[in-house]
């Protein structure tokens, strides 16, 4: 039977973080057999690549769960090692260099992560006040989680709009 509900994390999170894990599980069957070349190819009229998409993924979810986790001291060493958020036109940047299952385990990890985080938090904490330095007012770390889930899913959409472009040329 299909759920989204998360065993093992409070009550209140188990729905969000579930919807976090679904969408790691989705992402991973949507990049299943997928070549370097396809990984990195980018399409006509299409400005970002998978590569560019999942290193997208795998900076801002890194950085929303240490936002979470209060460990603020990280961030510029996360944005050091997966680049800026945008370039200087305010897209997504390019991937060097990047490889699939590279960054696929990387990301696996920081939803491992996460898990072990949400995991030792309490219902008290659902409620708790995560501040994210561009946006305009404060989040739930319920709220983070959706959001985490939902942007990734957002994202998986142009993924499969590339495969699909890259299997008809």
């Amino acid at each position: 039977m299909r759920d989204i509900c998360s065993c093992g994390v409070p009550q209140s999170l188990a729905v969000p973080f579930g919807m976090v894990e679904n969408a790691f599980r989705r992402l991973e069957r949507r990049l299943t057999g997928m070549t370097e070349d396809e990984f990195h190819f980018r399409g006509p009229g299409n400005p970002n690549s998978t590569a560019m998409l999942l290193q997208h993924l795998v900076l801002v979810d890194t950085t929303y769960l240490h936002l979470m986790m209060g460990d603020t001291d990280r961030l510029q060493e996360i944005q050091a090692h997966y680049g800026p958020f945008q370039d200087e036109n305010g897209r997504i940047p390019e991937a060097k260099g990047a490889k699939l299952q590279a960054l696929l385990e990387e990301y696996r990890s920081v939803i491992e992560m996460a898990r072990s985080y949400v995991a030792g938090l309490a219902e008290e904490d659902v409620e708790r006040a995560v501040v994210v330095p561009w946006w305009p007012e404060p989040a739930t770390v319920r709220y983070m989680l959706w959001h985490m889930a939902s942007h990734s899913i957002h994202h998986q959409g142009q993924i499969a709009r590339l495969r699909s472009v890259y299997r008809e040329r």
